[in-house]
């Protein structure tokens, strides 16, 4: 159903119809006697929880394949189940900035499945500053590559090149591993391997043990869209959605991920934010005069981080290059990961910016206040409609 969805995504260019959707025939009982035949939608986002709820409430020993018919009837079922673990309590309960704030975990998930150009920009961006720039400063961390061949035992571009592989691979069927070489060999190069291609799909993937007694839940597959299942072993995938943004964050969390496992996390993200300001400097280099902006120099209070002067205006830039704890972007969205977020970089970045702001409006031009977010924000609006706080001052 993921390919489905999928392969329909790619050829939609219509912009006023839902992209990650597809429905189902369902044969229902209005009024309990009078048959009607309707179609049931099932989201793309929908799909890794109905698959999270299948295994950790049942097994795969019976084998059975999935009808139309069927497929209607269980997304039915799963419209129900998924009613009932609502937070409907919550809404009647909170202010209406709360209900944005619950609604940005819930769009934040629907908009980026509904719109994959972001998981381009987002490679790009990772590998430019991870890898491609000769402006960003990489001392503080191990090479990408080191990384890379310690953990798979090739190259970064041998990886890159081989992901592309899996991703049309998958794009033709579920179970990747059962793709005759011949398919795959010497299309893109023939540094492409099965070997290379079984060790990729094995560091993203997890059993089902695994799924059941993880912490994050559903959300596992983010990190981990492929399933081996218990009784036949095979490696199936989860979703082409979630496949496509795990490569697309893979040279950034393969990075974050190994300091993680040596207990050294924070000097990654402090690293990172660094390279985040040169990526910032780069980018200010390219597009404006040298006299029109600076970093600002750090003082006693803390401050915003760079500055962009015209004629009558002066734009301030706050950096954050922090992330969201996974469990808030979902369609049940935990809460108080948002406001995690909110706090370490909207609201402090708004006290930097309004230190800054009283220095610079003595030049007597118009102060803009920008915050700069590594963090995917496709729902800008409704993050700013769940600060009213800082969001209305500003406007």
């Amino acid at each position: 159903m993921s390919i489905k969805i999928y392969q329909k995504q790619l050829k939609n260019t219509d912009k006023n119809e839902l992209k990650a959707t597809i429905n189902f025939p369902l044969k229902i009982h209005q009024y309990g006697f009078i048959q009607r035949n309707v179609e049931v939608m099932l989201s793309a986002w929908d799909i890794p929880d109905m698959i999270y709820t299948s295994i950790c409430e049942s097994n795969d020993y019976r084998k059975g394949h999935m009808t139309e018919d069927m497929a209607g009837y269980v997304t039915n079922l799963y419209r129900g189940f998924e009613n009932d673990k609502s937070k409907i309590h919550y809404l009647n309960e909170v202010s209406l900035a709360g209900v944005f704030t619950y609604l940005m975990g819930m769009t934040y998930e629907q908009f980026e499945f509904q719109n994959l150009a972001w998981t381009l920009q987002n490679f790009n961006r990772n590998y430019h500053i991870l890898v491609a720039s000769d402006k960003i400063c990489r001392k503080e961390i191990i090479d990408i590559n080191a990384i890379v061949r310690e953990q798979f035992g090739f190259g970064l571009d041998e990886l890159l090149m081989t992901e592309l592989i899996i991703l049309w691979l998958c794009g033709q069927h579920s179970d990747p591993l059962t793709a005759p070489e011949n398919m795959y060999q010497g299309k893109v190069s023939q540094s492409v391997t099965r070997e290379k291609i079984e060790r990729i799909i094995d560091y993203y993937s997890v059993d089902y043990d695994q799924v059941r007694n993880c912490e994050i839940k559903k959300q596992i597959f983010y990190s981990k869209p492929f399933v081996k299942t218990q009784k036949h072993k095979q490696t199936l995938l989860v979703s082409m959605h979630l496949l496509q943004m795990s490569f697309a964050d893979g040279l950034y969390w393969i990075e974050r991920d190994y300091y993680l496992d040596k207990h050294k996390g924070q000097k990654f993200l402090n690293a990172f934010g660094n390279m985040f300001e040169e990526y910032f400097q780069k980018l200010a280099q390219l597009y404006l005069h040298r006299d029109m902006w600076d970093k600002i120099p750090e003082g006693k209070e803390k401050s915003a981080d760079f500055y962009i002067e015209f004629e009558d205006v002066i734009f301030l830039f706050e950096l954050k290059s922090g992330t969201m704890g996974i469990g808030a972007k979902q369609q049940v969205p935990e809460v108080d990961l948002i406001e995690k977020f909110y706090s370490r970089n909207i609201r402090e970045a708004y006290e930097q910016l309004k230190a800054s702001e009283k220095v610079y409006q003595q030049k007597g031009k118009r102060i803009i206040k920008v915050f700069l977010l590594y963090e995917f924000t496709n729902n800008t609006q409704i993050m700013m409609s769940s600060l009213p706080e800082i969001f209305e001052k500003v406007c």
